[in-house]
């Protein structure tokens, strides 16, 4: 159960959508302020579904949830299950099939793909289960990047990725390629990365799913100080029930549907 007063998951028939078909990319600046329980996202009756041949393949049907800063939300739900597919299509790397998604009262379900990037970059953070990071850059580099495609100075950037990285316990590992980092470190490398353009939005899908239980747990650990100490609204996938029951909610994903647990 939540620990805030706001609606429930379900969105409430009077909620207010502004239909737009443009992004100011002015009105979503990085870092900005947030208010505890403040409602970041929304979905209504989101829809995802897949044409094979003849036949139709429904992975999500009619989700609606609320996203909420300084509330860190679990979603679980078997492999298949469309928690991936969600996540994507909620960090706009994918497109719904129909149905809205709201930020700041707008509908960004159908923005074209450069204002998508744009709004990705700036207010969103992914990790992953595979921490994708490039192999040819250092850690610093790889936390630095994100803030050089955005326009900083590569001194401001290092800068600022150097402190990121020091927060995250790798000071001593700046220059270090991934291949030289251990598992948990290279995750911990792909939290930075996530965080360092202050996005209010965070996704994660099973990122802890590749480590062994014990480094799992620590990097769990880490995310979850990172997501409360910003007081940012955070959507994360995990198998792991011990782990989602360290989040303030549990959401399922059960035959298309996303379910209070």
């Amino acid at each position: 159960m939540s620990k805030y007063s706001a609606p429930t998951d379900l969105i409430d028939d009077d909620f207010d959508i502004i239909e737009d078909d443009y992004f100011i990319e002015d009105d979503y600046e990085a870092g900005a302020c947030l208010n505890e329980g403040e409602l970041l996202l929304a979905t209504r009756d989101l829809c995802k579904e897949y044409r094979q041949v003849m036949n139709k393949l429904q992975i999500l049907n009619n989700v609606n949830l609320r996203i909420y800063s300084g509330e860190i939300t679990a979603l679980i739900g078997p492999s298949g299950s469309g928690k991936s597919t969600l996540l994507h299509i909620l960090g706009l790397l994918d497109t719904p099939t129909s149905g809205q998604i709201i930020i700041s009262d707008m509908d960004v379900s159908k923005l074209p793909e450069r204002s998508r990037t744009s709004l990705r970059n700036s207010c969103i953070g992914f990790v992953y289960q595979f921490h994708h990071l490039l192999p040819e850059f250092s850690a610093l580099e790889n936390v630095s990047l994100p803030l050089i495609i955005a326009g900083e100075k590569t001194k401001y950037a290092e800068e600022k990725a150097e402190d990121m990285l020091d927060q995250l316990g790798l000071s001593h590992r700046l220059k270090h390629r991934p291949a030289t980092l251990s598992g948990g470190e290279q995750q911990r490398v792909a939290i930075a990365r996530a965080l360092i353009n202050d996005p209010y939005l965070l996704f994660a899908d099973e990122p802890t799913g590749n480590l062994d239980p014990e480094t799992s747990e620590e990097v769990f650990e880490i995310l979850l100080k990172q997501v409360r100490d910003r007081g940012i609204g955070a959507l994360i996938a995990t198998h792991n029930m011990e782990l989602a029951g360290k989040m303030d909610r549990i959401l399922e994903v059960k035959s298309g549907r996303v379910l209070a647990y």
